[in-house]
């Protein structure tokens, strides 16, 4: 039998795994059927960001319902054997509740993209002094910046111990 430990908060647990993640899922309702977009992003703060274009069926669906969620995902170790087949995996996984919205102020959106090109390009990282950059105005208008505001986040942790699948679910309400 597979013994689940429920833990009330793991707050911190699930921000390191936010943070860590290259790559998420963004699910929107779209009238009455399920959307879901990969996308690279940042988390920071309780937020999730990413940016995109002005115009497409992401921002379309968020302007008509921005209630969304957010997952990432993390796998851990090779494909174990359960009974006769490959199909255990340890994994780490979180969800995140919230709203969409577009940002509109161009003092945060540089900071958001900032932190963003600090997430994925070594340079943005380094100072200035030793040959790093800082994200400017430049096509800033151009870019369309999203915001996540989270407000629940649950986790899940899978492991094999001793042989046998031991989980670990995390909730958080903010």
């Amino acid at each position: 039998m597979e013994k689940t430990n429920f833990v009330e908060d793991g707050l911190d647990k699930m921000e390191e795994i936010l943070e860590r993640a290259d790559v998420g899922r963004i699910a929107l309702c779209c009238d009455s059927m399920p959307y879901i977009i990969p996308l690279n992003f940042v988390y920071y703060k309780r937020q999730i960001a990413f940016h995109c274009a002005w115009e497409g069926k992401k921002i379309d669906v968020i302007t008509q319902n921005p209630n969304c969620c957010f997952e990432v995902d993390e796998f851990k170790g090779e494909v174990e054997y359960h009974y006769e087949s490959k199909c255990h995996l340890d994994y780490d996984s979180v969800i995140a509740f919230g709203k969409a919205r577009i940002e509109n102020d161009e003092n945060e959106k540089i900071r958001l993209l900032q932190l963003f090109a600090e997430k994925y390009d070594e340079y943005y990282r380094k100072p200035i002094s030793e040959g790093g950059r800082n994200f400017g105005k430049t096509n800033v208008s151009e870019c369309c910046c999203v915001v996540i505001d989270i407000t629940e986040l649950t986790g899940r942790r899978e492991r094999t111990v001793e042989g046998k699948r031991k989980k670990t679910m995390w909730h958080h309400r903010f």
